[in-house]
């Protein structure tokens, strides 16, 4: 019998070609156990209608939740998220139907920090604001536009994972000081990641520039709020490249309007795509990417693999490296 393997058709790029390429395909199409075919690119959540048809589903941006497997032909057995957030997928509930859940977290984890950094740099030397003086014609008002060097400044990483350790690593050469927060992890445990631990809102006091680099749960939606801005310096920077909600964006769009803070990078925000209206959008101080800065040819490349990889590994009855829901 063949085992049905559905893609996220959100994976499919304008021309329809799979925007990680081609060669991870092989993979699949190699097998002869093996049936691909792409789902339909406009869903937003996984039905019980496609779980009674595919074994696995390589997983981008549709939900996975209870109702997607709620019928008693459910014949799923594995979700591959591609990427390394699974904040879309009801974890429990594919536990109660035995379905395992995978990410790729190996391949994510130099691009994203990359992307911080990316994001950093820009905003602290005002590349957008300077690229404007010159396509407007105000060349010579070069002087008003300083950055801000960056070798005497405090770093503070939220969330010291493998993306958060991944960003400290690089950070090193850049940062006087790195401070980590992360509530999972000892002060020694941090220390040897080359961070100095600290609370939350001391973080917020101490730092120059924060990173937000935490999972989405219970206990980190809004965890930034109107509290942790008020303890930011008002010469302060924040970048989110985890999830939009773990910002409070009303809170955030207060702290701007109010110079509380000097300007902010968000890779995500609390509703994708961004509206066109949003007040964010009318921030000099602000650069919004649309969660996708990471995004190279060697990154969804990696992801990719490593996501076909963890449905070969099931298929092949091989231990499942990246699953989630044990």
């Amino acid at each position: 019998m063949m085992f049905k393997v559905g893609i996220s058709g959100d994976l499919l790029n304008s021309e329809n070609e799979p925007c990680f390429g081609n060669d991870p395909l092989e993979l699949l199409k190699n097998r002869k156990d093996i049936e691909i075919s792409w789902m339909d690119k406009t869903i937003s959540e996984i039905t019980p209608e496609m779980t009674s048809v595919y074994d696995a589903i390589l997983l981008n941006l549709p939900k996975a939740n209870a109702h997607s497997v709620s019928n008693t032909d459910c014949k799923l057995k594995i979700i591959s998220r591609f990427g390394v957030g699974f904040d879309s997928v009801d974890i429990e509930a594919m536990k109660r139907k035995n379905i395992i859940v995978t990410n790729t977290p190996n391949a994510v984890r130099r691009p994203v920090a990359v992307a911080t950094l990316t994001m950093l740099f820009g905003l602290a030397g005002k590349l957008i604001k300077k690229d404007k003086l010159v396509r407007s014609g105000n060349w010579n008002q070069r002087t008003n536009f300083m950055g801000v060097g960056l070798s005497r400044k405090t770093l503070g990483v939220v969330g010291a994972g493998s993306i958060g350790t991944e960003t400290i690593k690089l950070s090193k050469p850049f940062f006087k000081n790195i401070l980590a927060f992360d509530p999972f992890l000892s002060e020694e445990e941090i220390s040897q990641k080359g961070a100095v631990k600290t609370e939350l809102h001391e973080l917020a006091s101490k730092s120059d520039f924060i990173v937000i680099l935490c999972n989405l749960d219970s206990s980190t939606e809004s965890m930034i709020d109107s509290e942790f801005f008020s303890n930011m310096k008002r010469s302060g920077y924040i970048f989110n490249l985890s999830r939009g909600p773990v910002i409070n964006e009303i809170d955030l769009e207060k702290a701007l309007e109010d110079k509380k803070i000097a300007g902010a990078g968000l890779d995500v925000t609390n509703i994708e795509p961004l509206d066109t209206n949003s007040n964010l959008l009318k921030n000099d101080n602000v650069i919004i990417t649309p969660h996708a800065l990471c995004w190279t040819d060697e990154c969804f490349n990696d992801i990719a693999i490593e996501a076909i990889n963890s449905i070969l590994n099931f298929i092949d009855e091989k231990p499942i490296l990246n699953q989630v829901n044990k």
